[in-house]
């Protein structure tokens, strides 16, 4: 279901958190792993944010398509 998200989307995590989609890489972990890396904002105001990652499993719900 989230398997190709485009660039700019922004999803809501499980954890809670807000993270903008930059690019989708593979890691290898015995075969292919989706991973989505991108910004992790620090709160709902979308101004400070860290470089992160983020499974595909991680994913809630997608918020917005820029």
């Amino acid at each position: 279901m989230f398997e190709d998200l485009p660039r700019h989307t922004l999803i809501r995590k499980k954890d809670g958190g807000l993270f903008l989609v930059k690019c989708k890489i593979y890691e290898w972990h015995g075969k292919p792993v989706g991973v989505y890396i991108g910004h992790l904002y620090r709160d709902d105001t979308r101004v400070d944010y860290d470089p992160h990652t983020c499974y595909i499993g991680d994913i809630d719900s997608v918020l917005e398509n820029f």
